[in-house]
């Protein structure tokens, strides 16, 4: 990772990068180049989407803004750090999904690291008087998630110390920042989504309309005596999202996360104040997980729901998990299933397949214009999308049903967040990435 000096003679010998050159531009710091590797969990995804372009923003490698970022081309950005002008290289970027189709995909993120780590191994650059700088080609490297990151990290060339930023707060990325392999993460505030999902689920099933539905419960008692969720939420009315913020995790907070024994703190240690539900009676609530091997959904938000469920006495079926690659695990057993539940919570394999999904449970409930459904329906952790990758507020507005919300975090704030987190690290330590 850090540079070496090779005398002038031996340049006949050396292949010099052409897009890595720096050429001796006065403005810039010795013609240093500063180049990092991307990640992408699913280009379609719009968490995935505003994470790159998070990314993009904070290290002005983001060029024509499309709707979705991921199919941007990255352009060569400038980030001043500490007085000094540095030039900023996305030298790989791809989609880490598996050959049997799942995205966000930890193995497949090894063997893209081990080759893009020996492609660029022996990348070079010269400067204006002559001297020819031999580097570890890639600086640092960003993931849209923790199981990616930690998927980089198991490569046979991965070198300890090497930045690289993941984004989802697992317990195990959590043990490897305090142990100084991975930089930082994006907390979701899983407790809160987690929370947030029932008590909407709840609210609605109950009977609540209107603003009562994703305010009673939250920062106040509601009215049903079951607690409340104290994370500040915001809600759009034009997509029917109900979001919380996310927090930065890196070495000055890690404490906050893991204990002096080492050990991540568990999630459910961490649960929203919720009491036990003492009014109405027991609902029954459907969800599903779009992948059965998801870190993120397995460690974190399926513990917290299994400890929320009971408090506001939920019957929680969440036996269905989905492959990861298409829909048919989980619509299969949805349309298979009794038609007794309260309340359907709805973590899709695709962004796109939120009208697939209305149109199921609306065939199960009898569901019509003419005679809506009041059973909810909670879209999770995805958000419905478009084809080009941006928001569906019109599925959103299906008149057959009176309860359609996404319920999850704000990903363009989260997006924003890990791209922060990057710059703040490299004004710290660039003194050690770039000599």
């Amino acid at each position: 990772m850090k540079k070496r000096l090779i005398p002038f003679t031996a340049l006949a010998l050396l292949s010099i990068v052409a897009t890595s050159c720096g050429g001796g531009d006065p403005d810039y710091e010795k013609g240093v180049d500063i180049n990092y590797a991307l990640l992408i969990g699913q280009i379609d995804h719009n968490d995935s989407a505003a994470r790159t372009a998070g990314i993009r923003d904070a290290l002005g490698t983001r060029g024509t803004k499309m709707t979705n970022p991921n199919m941007e081309t990255p352009v060569q950005g400038e980030l001043e750090i500490n007085g000094k002008t540095y030039r900023i290289n996305e030298v790989e970027h791809a989609e880490q999904k598996a050959t049997g189709g799942a995205t966000w995909d930890a193995a497949t993120a090894t063997q893209t690291t081990e080759a893009w780590l020996s492609k660029h191994a022996s990348d070079k650059w010269q400067t204006a008087d002559g001297e020819v700088v031999e580097e570890q080609g890639i600086n640092f490297f960003v993931s849209n998630n923790d199981g990616m990151a930690e998927g980089a990290t198991s490569a046979t060339n991965w070198e300890d110390g090497m930045p690289i930023f993941g984004y989802d707060s697992n317990e195990t990325t959590l043990v490897k920042i305090k142990q100084g392999l991975i930089m930082g993460t994006i907390n979701q505030n899983a407790p809160a989504q987690a929370a947030g999902i029932l008590m909407v689920a709840r609210n609605a099933a109950d009977g609540l309309t209107g603003k009562d539905v994703y305010t009673k419960g939250f920062g106040e008692a509601n009215a049903n005596n079951y607690g409340y969720v104290e994370k500040e939420f915001a809600y759009n009315e034009e997509t029917k999202a109900f979001l919380v913020n996310n927090a930065k995790v890196d070495s000055s907070n890690i404490d906050d996360y893991v204990d002096e024994a080492g050990k991540a703190i568990p999630v459910t240690e961490q649960l929203e104040p919720i009491k036990s539900y003492t009014g109405g009676d027991n609902i029954k609530v459907f969800l599903n997980y779009y992948s059965a091997s998801d870190t993120f959904l397995n460690s974190s938000m399926k513990p917290l729901f299994r400890a929320y469920a009971p408090m506001m006495n939920i019957t929680l079926d969440d036996s269905t998990a989905g492959d990861g690659n298409d829909e048919k695990q989980v619509t299969d057993k949805l349309r298979a299933a009794a038609n007794d539940f309260d309340a359907y919570c709805i973590n899709m394999v695709k962004t796109t397949s939120a009208a697939e999904y209305l149109d199921i449970i609306a065939t199960k409930t009898g569901a019509t214009e003419a005679a809506p459904t009041n059973v909810p329906v909670i879209f999770w952790n995805r958000q419905g999308t478009k084809a080009d990758g941006s928001v569906d507020a019109d599925v959103m507005k299906d008149k057959r049903f009176t309860n359609i919300y996404y319920v999850g975090f704000d990903a363009n704030q989260g997006g924003q967040l890990q791209g922060e987190m990057i710059v703040d690290y490299l004004e710290a330590h660039i003194d050690e990435l770039v000599k």
